[in-house]
């Protein structure tokens, strides 16, 4: 009985812990385009789609965005999480959804962008464009028809603190996909179904 007990006791806390460390950046009103809260002059039009531009944007934040060993953006509950992105000099990360940045990412402050959309076709998605320097980056939601789009233009149009204009360290594609709850409320569940099994054993008669 100790055994299914501590069997219990573990499926609770690493549900506990699975669901305590997710931590994605928000996306809120306070580094909200729309809400005039953008910072170092970045604009919803900086990233176009061929469906219709960017419902939102957000930015600029210090340093790097989450990437693929980070929690993703939280938008409004929606977490929208790592799906791929193009490093300087051109090098894929992520999965594989034929995501092209001419020109390569590293060598401009403007190009192009595209995906296949036979391979990935999302309700909704992030555009993040990091800078190659500070201010860090910034991210631009498609949405709604927008999010159709699976070709358009990005342009790191933000400025440092001395007004130097940066060209473009990578750009990363973000998507709702499922994340970690599913698995902590089955590890919780399995926690609850070894106490019940506890409590039959203990009642069982002799």
């Amino acid at each position: 009985m100790k055994v299914f007990g501590r069997i219990a006791l573990a499926g609770m806390l690493a549900a506990v812990a699975l669901t305590a460390n997710a931590a994605p950046v928000v996306l809120d009103n306070t580094f909200s385009c729309t809400a005039g809260n953008a910072v170092n002059g970045i604009t919803i039009g900086d990233v176009t789609g061929n469906a219709g531009g960017a419902n939102e944007c957000w930015g600029t934040f210090d340093g790097n965005d989450p990437g693929p060993s980070g929690d993703g953006f939280d938008v409004g509950g929606t977490i929208f999480n790592f799906v791929a992105r193009e490093n300087t000099p051109g090098l894929l990360e992520g999965t594989d959804i034929g995501l092209a940045v001419d020109p390569d990412t590293g060598d401009a402050s403007a190009g192009n962008w595209s995906f296949d959309s036979s391979t990935f076709a999302p309700t909704g998605f992030l555009i993040v464009l990091k800078s190659a320097s500070k201010p860090g980056f910034a991210a631009w939601l498609f949405d709604g028809p927008a999010a159709a789009s699976d070709a358009g233009t990005w342009l790191v149009a933000w400025t440092n603190q001395n007004g130097v204009q940066h060209d473009l360290s990578h750009l990363s594609i973000y998507a709702p996909t499922p994340v970690p709850v599913p698995a902590a409320v089955w590890l919780f569940g399995s926690g609850l179904l070894g106490l019940v099994g506890v409590a039959r054993r203990k009642n069982r008669p002799l």
